[in-house]
């Protein structure tokens, strides 16, 4: 892992890091990242403590699948609900099981900035190829400075490559197109995940980079419902949480419309668009990560279904 010179705040609390050029390279190697990811649920026990076991068998399943890249405790992932030890388990035994033979996007979003600092500290050196991160949530930030002094102070906190996670679904904070540009040209931001439901800002980002060796970063697609477009007019790749049962499905997918093969792909985005809205169910906005983790498990992938509280179950196993 390469290495860049830390420099200690005391008045802030927290390190920033000059880029040397080993970390420079590593950057450059992470802007690269492309092809579906998968957004992982994590698998629990009855008491909501982590099952590690099934953890493992998940992992191994998803790179099995063929799967580039996996992120964890994101919002498929349940992070949120998760405490900080719960947080640091996921991340290290993901890093562990997978061995280096996929990329690890971990997720370390928090309702503040310094929040997110401390828990991007506690995993900096678990060997996560990615952090990544949303703007803070619960409170409202309408001034797009905020957004930017959130993520430019969780990017000098940490050794790693970051990611920015827009989805103001789950935050209650709009990011603009040039405010997601201004942090696609952070230094030490690799790349965005744009969950917005927002065509028009994820087509403006894209019409502003249209070659994708010149771009500052990655940009992927997280709204599942526009995969098939966003790949066809350069999209560097999707992450997808429901995908994760249908990650072949999802391939297929993503090699049609990278040669630009527009029949095929519409083909597999219906398919997928089909079986997706058929698993999630009548009332998605209430079963979806049950029903994700009820299939899994029905898949033998994993152990149980359960789901954190006040997440509800259409049944309660034992």
């Amino acid at each position: 892992m390469s290495r860049q010179t830390a420099v200690f705040l005391p008045k802030a609390g927290y390190y920033i890091f000059k880029i040397d050029n080993l970390f420079k390279q590593r950057i450059m190697k992470a802007r690269e990242l492309q092809g579906v990811i998968i957004a992982m649920p994590t698998p629990l026990l009855k008491n909501e403590d982590i099952d590690v076991s099934s953890l493992h068998k998940l992992i191994e399943y998803v790179i099995k699948e063929g799967a580039h890249g996996i992120m964890i405790g994101g919002t498929m992932g349940e992070g949120t609900a998760l405490t900080d030890s719960q947080r640091r388990l996921l991340v290290e035994t993901t890093v562990d099981q997978a061995k280096g033979r996929i990329p690890i996007l971990a997720t370390v979003s928090a309702v503040s900035t310094r929040r997110s600092i401390e828990f991007t500290k506690t995993i900096d050196q678990s060997g996560a190829d990615f952090m990544v991160c949303t703007t803070p949530f619960y409170n409202k930030f309408p001034d797009s400075q905020s957004i930017l002094l959130h993520m430019s102070r969780i990017a000098d906190a940490t050794s790693t490559p970051l990611v920015f996670y827009n989805a103001p679904g789950a935050t209650g904070n709009e990011v603009d197109a040039d405010t997601a540009d201004k942090i696609l040209n952070m230094d030490r931001v690799a790349g965005i995940k744009d969950s917005s439901i927002n065509y028009s800002n994820f087509m403006e980002l894209l019409r502003r980079y249209p070659n994708k060796d010149e771009r500052p970063g990655f940009i992927m697609q997280g709204d599942e419902a526009v995969f098939d477009s966003s790949l066809l007019m350069g999209a560097d790749g999707v992450v997808s949480g429901g995908g994760v049962v249908f990650i072949k499905e999802l391939i297929a997918l993503y090699r049609a419309a990278t040669a630009n093969d527009k029949p095929r792909s519409f083909e597999h985005q219906r398919l997928f668009t089909k079986q997706l809205t058929h698993l999630l169910g009548e009332n998605s906005g209430r079963d979806w990560v049950f029903n994700i983790k009820k299939r899994l498990h029905e898949m033998g992938v994993i152990d149980h279904a359960y789901v954190t509280s006040p997440f509800l179950m259409q049944h309660r196993e034992g």
